[in-house]
């Protein structure tokens, strides 16, 4: 049964209408246990060697990777990590050095790319980085992941998978183009590694936290990836040690009959540049949960049930215009929320009363809630599949640092659906906001 949700001093409409977001929203235990089991079926499904739906991918990397690490450190060893984001046009490069009995330097920087020649153009911000940092000599190791799915064709190479439309990146060899131009400007550089972000954050997470099975990432989008063993993986054919397997948790719902979609969900999906795909994302990751947000006050406005008849709602009226980060400043537990009539008013134009202020509130609270017990619920399916004896599950992405009630309803959850499966609880870590660029200057260190 859905919480009460109902506000001393609102009208009998406003509670009511109220009520009615908050049952919708709901998830009961019974339904989260098979959310739990569907993710577990879906990772399944996605190792097998011929599917339909979305591809779990399955990366060289292994949790011996932490070997080569350590060989890395006795060494006083260099290298350079590359994070390319696709959507964005973001390239995130960062250098790690460690040197005996101290900590890694680590540096990073954050440039933009053309859409013109983009590998010469990454290689110039690579020999840009490499100038300002004085790094070397070289070769220098140089991991990349790319927030893609990536089908690694060799322990060096890495394809983006040829189904994923993502402009100059699509069916593209990573290592093979990049290391092209590499040689073309005599970069003292050699790329080891190519995976997708949530493995090399799996990389990090194990670096950082020893005898981490899963890594979890709750960023813009949303991706999980675990350690699973070799011989259980049908399209692997291999029958010793353990891998690493990139769940694209996102796009997981697209054929599943056990999430249940409300009115505004499927309002946010019809709206969207990718309309019936990453359904789960859409319902949890930090992209969209602020639109679902706009998309319960509008309808409150519609109602004219919040705010004054004349308020100004040609801001609230533009998609995508409520950021989810927005929401951490509704956790305001002051009397009279002053924080949130802030924001409405510097953000909004909007000057909103204290009756209004709760039900903005209110309706965040259960956007957050309902989102991270589905998160809380997958997981518990992918630490099912990685079939650990105490999984330890890491977890990064700037949500972990913005929304902390997220972060601990989502540990909440997939511990006690863990232990209603009988396995014991896992144990959570918080890697912190970017864990794979620093994940894929470790990974550079592979064998």
């Amino acid at each position: 049964m859905a919480d009460d949700y109902s506000i001393p001093g609102a009208s009998a409409a406003q509670n009511q209408l109220l009520n009615e977001i908050a049952a919708s929203l709901h998830v009961t235990t019974s339904q989260l246990s098979d959310v739990a089991n569907d993710v577990y079926e879906y990772v399944t499904t996605g190792l097998q060697q011929e599917t339909q739906g979305p591809a779990s991918w399955v990366s060289y990397i292994t949790p011996d990777i932490t070997q080569d690490i350590r060989s890395a450190i006795k060494q006083e060893s260099v290298s350079l990590g590359m994070t390319i984001n696709t959507q964005a046009g973001r390239l995130k490069i960062c250098s790690i050095k460690f040197t005996s009995g101290q900590p890694p330097t680590i540096n990073k920087q954050v440039f933009y790319l053309r859409k013109e020649q983009v590998f010469e153009d990454i290689a110039t911000r690579l020999s840009e980085f490499i100038n300002s940092h004085e790094l070397g000599p070289g070769p220098l190791p140089l991991g990349v992941n790319i927030d893609r799915p990536v089908e690694e064709t060799s322990k060096l190479g890495g394809r983006v998978a040829d189904n994923v439309d993502c402009g100059p990146f699509r069916n593209v060899d990573i290592a093979q183009a990049l290391g092209a131009v590499i040689l073309k400007k005599h970069l003292p550089v050699k790329v080891t590694s190519v995976t997708n972000c949530v493995i090399s954050t799996l990389v990090a997470a194990q670096n950082r936290f020893h005898n981490t099975s899963v890594a979890l990432i709750l960023n813009h989008g949303i991706n999980a990836s675990y350690y699973e063993q070799a011989a259980r993986i049908p399209k692997l054919q291999a029958t010793t040690g353990r891998v690493a397997v990139n769940t694209e948790l996102a796009r997981y719902g697209e054929h599943s009959s056990v999430l249940m979609p409300t009115l505004w969900d499927h309002r946010l999906d019809r709206e969207s540049a990718n309309t019936g795909t990453h359904t789960f994302e859409k319902l949890v990751a930090d992209k969209y949960l602020g639109e679902i947000v706009r998309n319960l006050i509008t309808d409150f406005m519609d109602a004219q049930l919040i705010f004054p008849k004349n308020a100004d709602a040609s801001v609230l009226g533009e998609p995508y215009s409520f950021f989810t980060s927005y929401m951490t400043t509704m956790e305001d537990q002051s009397d009279d929320l002053r924080e949130v009539g802030d924001l409405l008013r510097a953000g909004f134009n909007i000057h909103a009363s204290l009756v209004d202020r709760q039900i903005v509130r209110a309706l965040c609270h259960m956007v957050t809630m309902r989102a991270a017990k589905l998160v809380g619920a997958a997981v518990a399916g992918i630490v099912r599949r990685a079939s650990a004896d105490a999984a330890v599950v890491s977890i990064s992405g700037q949500l972990t640092e913005m929304n902390q009630p997220y972060v601990t309803c989502t540990t909440d959850t997939a511990q006690s659906l863990v232990l209603g499966m009988g396995l014991p609880a896992p144990t959570f870590n918080i890697l912190g906001e970017d864990g794979y660029t620093v994940g894929a200057a470790l990974a550079a260190f592979s064998k």
